[in-house]
């Protein structure tokens, strides 16, 4: 029955020796073989003889059996023993790792501990030296502020009293408008005073020339009905004694003439004479009121048609006014139209040309704006970009060597300066045999480049920055010549992990070197030259190996 091995939690240890087991076998009761079993018959020897290569195959077998099951037993103890052992120094070696991890965690802890206080040191540092060039350039933005604080409070006085003196000119234009429209509202009252009192005099002569007029009318239509009234009155007189003279002839005659109806004569008389006198003072008093009516009318008359006269005398006078007015008033509208009209030009002229200027000072401060936006762009980059120079400036100053910061520039020689003078003087006259007339202007600009001192000495802006050039070639060229030494290191460093990598498996047994490829090793006499395995793209699988004395010596690891 075969036996699982439980080899779980039980890692191969790479240079355990191969075990060895010595074996010694020793029978149980195989002393009592070949003697007599109890129970057994005598007559067995007699038996033996006969049957004796039969019962040797039988010992034989029972031999073995028994071998084969004490076999099976020790192998059974020697596993359980060597399960208990391998448990017990599985148990050890967990203890040592423990124990080993916690010190390698606290050997790395101080490691840690001693880079993150000295990484936490110089970020101090940095950011000691950031906050004191924060404060100077806050105290610089300050004064700088203060500066443009000073020079808007002195355009705002300049405003101001520009704005006070065409407040006090519009005050005076306005005085001297109002003084005009005064003299000529007092010049038009008192041509309207004039024409009042003319009119008013006018108008008064009228009136008592009609008051004396309807007087006069007045008295000869009293004159005329007096002589009317006079008039009817005497022939009323004439007629009522001619009526009378009338009535008694005829009384004479018919009382000569009528004696026997005179009492009916009489009687119709008296008949006749009421209804005379009733048809006489009928008649009296409609003479009378028509009489009354008629001077009534013939007054009314009169005056309605002086009324119309006067009127048709001030219709006329109106007529005259108003066609001298309207004729006025069509040359004072035509004067004024004619000048709505050059205002209105005028106005939008004005217009155009202010929405021309608008547009045009939009378009200019836009420009200015992007401009600006632009500026501020590059001078933030280039503020990020010194800001960033100095501090590697501040933390490359740590580093300098003493010959460094004795002698941080080479010199420049005379040869130098006067090949740059003479390139320089190559392009301008290279600009201005290209360029034309319109751009010889522009040229004129490289004069007036920005300009630097350097100890006193008033220098262009390329001539200013050649320090920063020479150190910036320097550090490009410690660069180049660190990146050819490291690399040359890397190439010794390789070459040196490979020979003692030979080496080592050249001394040492373990998997890698057991599997891999080494003439030196022999095992079961034979040669471990086996080819090792391949990858994907045809290369062979290599293992990273590495060497903890490399890691100390490099001081990846601190010892």
């Amino acid at each position: 029955m075969p036996r699982k091995k439980s080899l779980r939690n039980n890692p191969p240890r790479e240079h355990e020796p191969p075990a060895v087991f010595h074996l010694s076998l020793k029978l149980r009761g195989g002393a009592q073989l070949g003697k007599a079993v109890k129970g057994r018959s005598k007559d067995g020897k007699g038996k033996k003889d006969g049957s004796g290569r039969e019962t040797s195959e039988e010992e034989r077998r029972l031999q073995e059996s028994i071998r084969r099951m004490e076999m099976n037993d020790y192998l059974k103890r020697l596993t359980v023993s060597k399960k208990a052992l391998l448990q017990e120094f599985m148990a050890k070696e967990e203890r040592i790792s423990r124990m080993n991890k916690l010190k390698i965690q606290n050997h790395w802890r101080k490691i840690m501990r001693l880079v993150k206080v000295e990484a936490l040191r110089k970020e101090v540092e940095v950011r000691s030296q950031n906050h004191e060039r924060d404060v100077d350039r806050k105290d610089a933005l300050i004064q700088m502020l203060d500066r443009d604080l000073e020079e808007a409070e002195e355009q705002f006085q300049m405003a101001l009293r520009a704005h006070l003196l065409n407040v006090d000119e519009l005050i005076d234009l306005q005085d001297e408008r109002l003084l005009g429209l005064e003299k000529e509202f007092e010049s038009d009252l008192r041509e309207l005073e004039h024409e009042f009192q003319t009119e008013k005099n006018k108008l008064a002569a009228q009136h008592t020339m009609e008051r004396n007029e309807l007087q006069r009318i007045m008295q000869a239509v009293d004159q005329q009905e007096k002589e009317r009234e006079a008039d009817a009155k005497q022939e009323h007189e004439q007629l009522r004694e001619e009526i009378r003279n009338k009535n008694l002839e005829d009384i004479n005659v018919l009382r000569i003439t009528l004696d026997s109806s005179i009492e009916e004569l009489e009687q119709h008389f008296e008949t006749a004479h009421l209804n005379y006198l009733q048809n006489t003072d009928q008649r009296t008093q409609d003479f009378k009121y028509l009489t009354a009516k008629d001077q009534d009318l013939s007054r009314d008359i009169e005056l309605k048609i002086r009324k119309i006269e006067r009127l048709q005398q001030s219709l006329a006078l109106w007529r005259t006014k108003i066609a001298q007015n309207v004729r006025e008033c069509s040359e004072r509208n035509k004067a004024l139209e004619e000048e709505k009209a050059a205002i209105s030009h005028h106005f939008q002229t004005l217009k155009a040309k202010m929405n021309r200027m608008r547009e045009d000072q939009r378009r200019r401060l836009a420009d200015l704006s992007q401009g600006a936006r632009e500026a501020t762009k590059k001078l933030d980059t280039h503020l990020q970009l010194s800001e960033r120079i100095l501090q590697l400036g501040e933390l490359v100053r740590k580093l300098e060597t003493e010959r460094e910061r004795v002698l941080p520039f080479y010199h420049s020689t005379l040869a130098d300066e006067r090949e740059a003078n003479e390139l320089t003087e190559s392009v301008r006259l290279a600009m201005r045999t290209e360029l034309g007339r319109e751009e010889e202007e522009a040229l004129h600009m490289l004069d007036f480049q920005p300009q630097g001192l350097h100890n006193g000495v008033p220098v262009s802006e390329w001539e200013y920055l050649d320090l920063f050039w020479k150190r910036h070639n320097k550090v490009q060229l410690d660069e180049m010549a660190l990146r050819r030494e490291k690399e040359r290191v890397a190439n010794e460093n390789r070459e040196l992990q490979t020979i003692l990598q030979q080496y080592l498996a050249g001394i040492s047994v373990s998997p890698t070197v057991l599997n891999g490829a080494n003439p030196l090793l022999v095992v079961n006499g034979r040669l471990r030259l086996h080819q090792p395995s391949m990858g994907e793209d045809g290369k062979p699988h290599r293992k990273p190996v590495i060497d903890a004395n490399h890691m100390v010596v490099t001081n990846r690891v601190s010892r």
